[in-house]
């Protein structure tokens, strides 16, 4: 079958490259989820069957589409796909965590989504259903199911006419990204087309950069790596899918299956896999070579800040391989530590360059004045995978939109070299004496002592309105650490301004629904 013969050639958008190139090979496999294999004329009747489920439903251009599958089922992929040959938008109803699965979302939020997206239907899987059920029973919104089995590879069945692609608008919703920030709730981020193919772009120019193809998933497609995904296809590469990150299970795979040459993980996700291989006696580069996991060239990371120690410890042990993305669900991909950088101990605690079309100053947060290389504000970037806002909140679009830059929230400064060196959140900030104390700064300093795994601080506002600062360690298994010793570290390398008043030895730290330090619950419990 030719090119112009293909049912989604109309489209003209990523979807239908996808497509195309799938055709291509149509009996090479693509995608490993749960130990079985999907060839690539699988993925292409999964959309196809999709697509006419869709259609039959009445999902036309500018309709949103609520997808309830199992967690990094091949069919978060291909149901996007039919939806978007559509001309319509998607968004994920199982989790708001773009570091995990685990936590899924309550009826009552996924019903709230499902209000405030406007969402047409609720395309459900088999384990999916049950809870599908409830939302169109208590939403009145239907659900949709795949119309599985008996199409040619023109989409016909029984007669039926052969699926009609609707020409792609790059302009259009493509999808509403939800993240819980730092209330809980979720909060929907509206992508167009351009700006997700923009993603999908950036991500294949990162893989051609270091000659990566074939890739492990184990964070939700529906968030960061899904345009990854499409990039690995767009490369001619494999998609390994796990539900959930595993370390075990990440390196089990990665020693057996040699084609797997990168994996995202959360920044969480390469301490756990350092202090899993640390544990199995894998103590340096030569031993992880022998674990088998020499084929794998790059492990971009990023959620949430990097301790230097920490990296620097993944780097002496992984090799040149980590690379650190400074990311934001609003605009995508910001700057890049490339792995050269992270064995520069200079470079160690920035987040990097700014990537190729993206523009990023720092301002002062009050007056928005651009400031000058060295000066702490807020950083402020334009790129082509900027969201067009939030939905339903013109009032938080209007304040972090401006003349076509966003306002990340995030502190920091350019240096003389252009990399960029983030000191924390603005709403973070703690003021003593008069002295603005960046929370990020102090805990890499805490995270620099021998022994402390994690650290977390925080500011307690006492009944006159006075801040105070507060940190809580987690420490390795087996560690003596001197809280004195931290204290001192502290008032020598920074001031004694900076010192904690209480630090809190922990057996564990507490983290929230993203995988971070639980400030709040910190602040509650150990004031």
């Amino acid at each position: 079958m030719s090119l112009r013969e293909h049912w989604w050639s109309a489209s003209q958008s990523y979807a239908s490259e996808t497509l195309s190139l799938l055709a291509a090979e149509p009996g090479r496999d693509v995608v490993y989820w749960r130990g079985e294999a999907f060839s690539a004329g699988d993925l292409i009747q999964y959309v196809t069957e999709t697509f006419l489920a869709l259609r039959d439903r009445g999902v036309g251009k500018g309709d949103v589409v609520a997808i309830l599958v199992a967690p990094n089922s091949p069919e978060m992929l291909t149901v996007r796909y039919a939806a978007h040959l559509l001309g319509g938008a998607v968004c994920y109803l199982r989790t708001t965590n773009p570091g995990t699965r685990d936590t899924v979302l309550p009826v009552d939020h996924q019903i709230q989504m499902l209000h405030d997206t406007g969402a047409v239907t609720v395309y459900a899987d088999t384990e999916g259903a049950e809870r599908a059920t409830e939302l169109a029973e208590r939403s009145g919104i239907p659900v949709t199911r795949r119309q599985q089995g008996g199409r040619d590879e023109a989409g016909r069945a029984d007669g039926a006419a052969t699926p009609d692609a609707v020409p792609w608008d790059p302009d259009a919703l493509a999808a509403l990204n939800f993240t819980s920030g730092s209330t809980g709730r979720p909060k929907g981020i509206r992508l167009s087309g351009r700006a997700w193919e923009a993603t999908v772009r950036a991500w294949m120019d990162l893989g051609r950069r270091h000659d990566c193809v074939s890739t492990l998933l184990s964070t939700p497609l529906s968030h960061a790596v899904a345009p990854l995904a499409d990039a690995v296809f767009a490369l001619g590469g494999t998609i390994h899918l796990h539900e959930s990150f595993d370390a075990k299970n990440i390196v089990d795979t990665l020693s057996t299956e040699k084609e797997i040459s990168w994996t995202f993980m959360a920044t969480n996700h390469v301490f756990q896999l350092v202090d899993h291989l640390l544990e199995r006696g894998i103590c340096d580069r030569d031993a992880v070579a022998a674990a088998g996991l020499s084929s794998l060239k790059l492990i971009p990371y990023g959620g949430s800040p990097a301790a230097p120690a920490r990296i620097a410890q993944a780097f002496q042990l992984l090799g040149p391989v980590v690379t650190q993305g400074y990311a934001t669900s609003e605009c995508g991909h910001i700057a890049y530590l490339t792995p050269q950088d992270h064995g520069d101990p200079d470079l160690a605690g920035t987040v990097g360059q700014p990537l190729p079309q993206v523009e990023v100053t720092v301002c002062n947060s009050d007056t928005g004045a651009q400031l000058a290389t060295g000066e702490v504000g807020e950083v402020h970037v334009r790129s082509p995978q900027m969201m067009d806002g939030y939905n339903g909140d013109p009032e938080l679009t209007a304040r972090v939109l401006r003349d076509g830059m966003y306002s990340t929230g995030d502190i920091g400064y350019l240096d003389e070299r252009g990399y960029l060196t983030l000191l924390g959140r603005v709403a973070d900030v703690i003021k003593v004496g008069g002295v603005k104390v960046h929370p990020i700064v102090l805990e890499a300093e805490i995270l620099a002592h021998a022994g402390v795994r994690h650290a977390a601080v925080y500011g307690v506002r006492d009944e006159d309105g006075s801040e105070h600062i507060h940190a809580a360690i987690e420490c390795d298994p087996g560690a003596v650490v001197e809280v004195a010793d931290i204290r001192a570290g502290i008032a020598e390398s920074l001031s004694p301004i900076h010192v904690p008043e209480k630090i809190h030895v922990l057996d564990r730290l507490p983290l929230n629904r993203n995988d971070k330090p639980d400030k709040v619950l910190l602040r509650s419990q150990y004031v």
